[in-house]
Formats: C-alpha cells, sequence, structure tokens
C-alpha cells in the first residue's frame, strides 16, 4: 500500500502524463467518482479496510482537485467548485463515519455532471486544435495543474 504522499506524488505523475490539461482534469474526476462507488459497495459488503482506502484515495483526488483551483483565472467558477469540493468532502466524510453506502454515491454522483462538463470540454478542445482555424479553449474554472514534483 502507497502511503499518502506518494499516492499525491502519483496523481500529479498521472495528469502530467496527460498533455491536455483538461483530459487531467476529467481523469482526476473519473478517478474520484469511481473510489466513491468503490466504497459505497464496500459499505454494503461490510469490508471497513477496503471502504477505508477507496474513501482516503477519492478525498485525496477531491483535496487535489480543490487545491489547484486559480481563483484569479475561474472567476466566478472556481469559488463554485471550492464550494462544490468542500461540500462533497464533508458529504463523504459523513458517508464513511455513518457507513452510508447511499450517501457515497450520492457524493460520486454530484462530480458526474463536472466531469461531463470537463469531458465537454475536451471534446471541443480536441475539434479545435485539429481544424484550421484553430483557437485556445479556455476550461471552465481556469485551472492550472501544479507542473511541480
Amino acid at each position: 500500500m502507497l502511503k499518502r504522499p506518494d499516492r499525491l506524488a502519483t496523481y500529479n505523475q498521472v495528469a502530467n502524463l496527460e498533455t491536455n490539461p483538461i483530459q487531467q482534469i476529467v481523469m482526476l474526476y473519473n478517478g474520484a467518482i469511481k473510489f466513491l462507488r468503490l466504497a459505497a459497495a464496500d459499505i454494503d459488503a461490510k469490508d471497513l479496510a477496503a471502504k477505508a482506502e477507496h474513501t482516503g484515495r477519492a478525498l485525496e483526488i477531491i483535496q487535489y482537485l480543490q487545491s489547484i483551483l486559480d481563483f484569479e483565472r475561474g472567476q466566478d467558477v472556481a469559488p463554485v467548485l471550492d464550494a462544490l469540493y468542500s461540500s462533497v468532502t464533508a458529504m463523504i466524510l459523513k458517508a464513511s463515519m455513518t457507513l452510508d453506502a447511499g450517501l457515497m454515491r450520492r457524493a460520486a454522483d454530484l462530480l458526474v455532471p463536472v466531469c461531463d462538463a470537463w469531458a465537454s470540454n475536451v471534446k471541443a478542445s480536441l475539434a479545435t486544435t485539429h481544424s484550421p482555424a484553430s483557437a485556445a479553449v479556455t476550461s471552465p474554472a481556469q485551472v492550472s495543474l501544479d507542473k511541480q514534483a
């Protein structure tokens, strides 16, 4: 099992392997959603060790996403995402403490439409970069990934 700092470094490394910063965000959201759904299944199966592992990984991804918000460039969207991340974090912690699989699934479900919006931007970005008159596509929250190790 990886230690916490090693996992955070791994998220940075995986994100940095992908060249499209918007795709990096989609990958992180997909990871958080996957781990939350696994944690819910673990609660149902009464596998508390696995629930703790999956919950921790989901929380680390959400904390990472929250830490890379750019409030200067994100203007209106960054504070909304910040509030979403805080709410989802509180929901996850409550679901984990009360062993509420339904609440854990709701936390995952809250991230899905945001992930879908990012994924739409990836498609738009790819379409623009492949057209002759390519233009820069900005991300919904104007986030920048920390490229430092």
